[in-house]
């Protein structure tokens, strides 16, 4: 909410009193302002906002009071939108004839609201979620996404105890208020995630359901009824005491595999780096690091294997992390700089002997009096990202409650062995659905050239290229979404198959899913650590003549098929239908990023401030597409450039913001057009980026023959 200040109010009183250019006045709606002022909106959006002045709270100004009625927000009947003083409470709708808010969402307890300063409004709108953003967002907008929010004006509220339950479900996991029964479950933002989050808490609450029932029924009426009550919740395996050995998961085997025959160094280490700004303890971090390690057992593995029995992991109880520190303090930024690019490539390709525990280590870099770098090295073997941020989120309120003077006491989380128990239990494959999926597939989809090069393997690197979406982009990606009841990943999957159909000319095309992996019926899975995530083909056809928002649907239909085989390992789908000889079904990946984050740039904890997190790992892949959604989403390339050259993977990430902004602008365009658009601009930026090649040749070649020749001495002759 912005101050115009090329549409002053009329004179300085009674906000209101005279309308744009001394005209009638305008029905406006209070919203928190401007300074010591309350912004107001024009109820028909017809005009910007205008304020009133302190002092002058109801718009009388001295004189007869000038009426200014609670305009209901459109679209939303005879509710008012409010939003809590301290902004812990989502924002919630008000029935009419309760402006001061009597009652809170629900009919409960008033919610407090109060005056801010802009700077103040402003810090506290930054500290919102994206899902209270966006729903704040659809309020204040011309035309709110879907029009589909809270509440609907035709809806009505929870009935049934069924539909209570799910309802305080969904309001805590979505972070919305007043949720009534007719309410879309993508309108109001819900994802794959999500829904992963919602079925846990709704088992706990004694309703058993299924992620297919959110996305399949998807009113929360409806779901309702799909509901069932839950059963008595599956015992979970407790570690006990000494060495522990367990099976790996799907995963576990493919990463092991390609680990442990060394022919890419590096291959599967995760680092997480950010930047610490504070009085950092280091004996304390040192412990909190330990005690959490100490407390999840999943930590604590190392792997083992011989020729002839499947391998395992073992449980080092007596397992300690080191964390080594070096003090940088004497070097200029740019030293520093240079050392840290270098530290991170050497402890990458150290690795991990993976038959000792732990298979993690942490550094810090000293480079100022409050300032360091911090580097959290693993095995992707122990870890995937969900976990990481519950581990950051242990360490850092151990730490916390350390720098107290209290004992570090880090949380009793589930263990990850009730998952491996469940995996002992499926160990089996589904081959009419993975025939039905992959069967007749013409050829595998391959973006990158070849890995050997006269027989020779080519020494794996790896480079990146970052796209960040516009706003506006993003802000019609998220109301796409909810109007079509689509994920972002659905739409963001669909975006790679167009496009890797294209650069591969094929209509069919096989490429990566990183996948969850976390069984929504399993006790505590959110709050698990562990790497459950597998990665799976996924077959989209893109020649079908069908419309964009259709197709979608499709893909987002098969997205969730395959999270009921999440347990398979790729390898033993390929064996068994015979698929993937000769280098594999594919060497692209798509891993969207949409885990709750629980560390975030800018958290504090203990007197420290984490800034700029970032997780740098090579998924052995010649290409992963790597994508975050949210208000402005990330288009995230890693890639292997002896493989695949920059300028083709830019012109990649350039052609998915085209294919973003075509899908939003016209959801009926039939796919065929949807592909000869993106064909188009493709082929225009592919001969644009070879002109500019060639001119480069061009300038390289004059400037050889210009150059004077020279000796081996190096002097001219």
């Amino acid at each position: 909410m912005t101050e115009h200040d090329d549409h002053p109010p009329a004179r300085r009183g009674p906000a209101g009193s005279a309308g744009p250019g001394g005209s009638p006045p305008v029905p406006h709606v209070p919203v928190p302002g401007h300074d010591d002022r309350v912004g107001r909106l024009p109820a028909d959006r017809s005009v910007p906002p205008t304020r009133r002045f302190s002092g002058d709270p109801a718009g009388s100004g001295g004189g007869p009071p000038v009426p200014h009625p609670e305009v209901p927000m459109r679209g939303h009947d005879d509710r008012v939108g409010r939003l809590s003083a301290d902004w812990s409470v989502p924002p919630t709708r008000l029935p009419a004839g309760d402006p001061a808010g009597s009652v809170g969402p629900g009919g409960g307890p008033p919610v407090p609201h109060e005056e801010v300063t802009m700077s103040e409004y402003d810090d506290r709108l930054a500290r919102l979620s994206d899902n209270q953003r966006a729903l704040l967002d659809r309020w204040l907008a011309e035309d709110p996404a879907g029009g589909a929010g809270p509440l609907r004006p035709d809806g009505r509220p929870p009935r049934t105890e069924a539909e209570r339950i799910l309802a305080g479900v969904w309001e805590e996991v979505l972070e919305t208020g007043g949720i009534g029964a007719d309410d879309d479950y993508f309108a109001l933002g819900g994802d794959s995630v999500h829904a992963i989050v919602i079925v846990a808490k709704a088992r706990q609450a004694g309703l058993a359901l299924t992620a297919h029932d959110l996305f399949e029924a998807r009113t929360l009426a409806a779901v309702a009824r799909r509901a069932a009550p839950a059963g008595p919740a599956e015992p979970v395996p407790d570690a006990g005491g000494g060495a522990v050995r367990y099976p790996l998961t799907p995963m576990q085997q493919g990463m092991l595999y390609h680990s442990a025959g060394g022919s890419t160094p590096g291959a599967y280490v995760v680092q997480v780096c950010c930047r610490l700004t504070g009085d950092l303890d280091v004996a304390a971090f040192r412990t909190a690091w330990q005690a959490v390690l100490s407390a999840n057992p999943a930590l604590a593995v190392s792997f083992h294997w011989s020729d002839g029995s499947p391998p395992e992991q073992v449980v080092d109880p007596d397992a300690r992390v080191t964390v080594d520190t070096a003090d940088w303090r004497d070097r200029t930024p740019a030293e520093r700089d240079d050392a840290f690019a270098r530290f991170l490539d050497t402890d990458r390709a150290a690795g991990f002997d993976l038959a000792r525990a732990p298979l993690m280590r942490l550094t810090l870099f000293r480079e100022g009096e409050h300032a360091y770098r911090c580097v959290w090295t693993h095995h992707h073997l122990v870890l995937d990202g969900w976990s990481q941020q519950l581990v950051l989120r242990d360490v850092l309120d151990c730490y916390m409650r350390l720098r107290a003077g209290r004992g570090a006491e880090p949380p009793a989380r589930p263990s990850f062995t009730g998952h491996l128990r469940r995996l002992e239990r499926q160990d089996g494959i589904d081959e009419e659905f993975w025939r039905d999926h992959l069967g007749g597939l013409p050829a595998p989809s391959r973006v990158a050239g070849p890995g050997c090069r006269d027989g020779r393997v080519v020494a794996v690197r790896r480079a990146e290229h970052r796209h960040r979406v516009s706003a506006a982009t993003g802000r019609e990606l998220t109301g796409f979404c909810r109007r079509h009841g689509l994920t972002p990943a659905a739409v963001l999957h669909g975006g790679w198959a167009v496009l890797l159909s294209l650069h591969c000319g094929q209509d069919d095309v096989v490429f990566g899913t990183t996948l969850s992996g976390r069984p929504e019926d399993l006790p505590g899975v959110t709050e698990c650590v562990g790497l459950f995530i597998n990665t799976l083909p996924l077959r989209v056809r893109c020649g079908e003549d069908t419309d964009v928002v259709d197709w979608l649907h499709g893909v987002q239909s098969d997205l969730a098929a395959l999270r009921d085989h999440a347990h398979v390992p790729l390898s033993r789908v390929e064996r068994g239908l015979g698929l993937g000889r000769g280098g594999g079904l594919f060497d692209s990946i798509m891993v969207v990023e949409n885990f709750p984050a629980a560390v975030a740039d800018g958290h504090e904890a203990g007197g420290l401030r984490v800034t700029e997190p970032r997780a740098l790992v090579d998924e052995g892949y010649p290409l992963v597409l790597e994508a975050t959604t949210g208000d402005r989403p990330v288009l995230h390339a890693r890639y292997d450039p002896h493989r695949l050259a920059g300028g083709r993977v830019q012109a990649l990430l350039a052609a998915f913001d085209d294919y973003l902004r075509a899908v939003t602008a016209d959801p009926a365009r039939p796919l065929p057009d949807l592909r000869a658009v993106l064909a188009r601009d493709h082929a225009r930026r592919d001969g644009a980026a070879r002109g500019r090649r060639r001119a480069a040749d061009r300038t390289r070649l004059t400037l050889a023959r210009r150059r004077p020749a020279t000796t081996t001495e190096g002097e001219t002759p």
